[in-house]
């Protein structure tokens, strides 16, 4: 799945040092988390039905 352009603009504005994550809404954080977490390591975190993460998935 591709990130919305909305989650997009928060990613770049933490990564330009602008905004830290905690001032992220709410509803976007674990999305905006996770898409900064993929351009650190390369890799999307996969959600198990437990909540717990593990893996990695096709989505890149």
């Amino acid at each position: 799945m591709k990130p919305s352009i909305m989650t997009m603009n928060y990613v770049t504005l933490i990564q330009d040092k602008k905004m830290v994550l905690a001032e992220v809404p709410e509803a976007l954080r674990s999305e905006v988390e996770r898409w900064l977490n993929y351009f650190s390591t390369g890799q999307l975190p996969t959600i198990t039905t437990n909540g717990n993460v593990g893996g990695v998935n096709n989505e890149n």
